[in-house]
């Protein structure tokens, strides 16, 4: 198999989806952890000193 450009094409899996708690696309569906707010592995949500977070939930009507 050859590397390089023709392997770059067969990269199709998705590995992030959307959070329900913080709404970032970065729910990792196999770890179901959010590496944004950490939903999934915590109560509290994700923080550090040196990053702010928005929290843009979804409205469902």
């Amino acid at each position: 198999m050859t590397k390089g450009t023709p392997s770059m094409g067969k990269r199709i899996g998705l590995k992030h989806t959307r959070c329900r708690r913080c709404g970032r696309t970065a729910f990792h569906m196999q770890q179901g952890i959010c590496a944004a707010c950490g939903f999934g592995r915590s109560a509290k949500i994700k923080t550090y000193s040196w990053k702010t977070h928005d929290i843009r939930r979804i409205r469902k009507l």
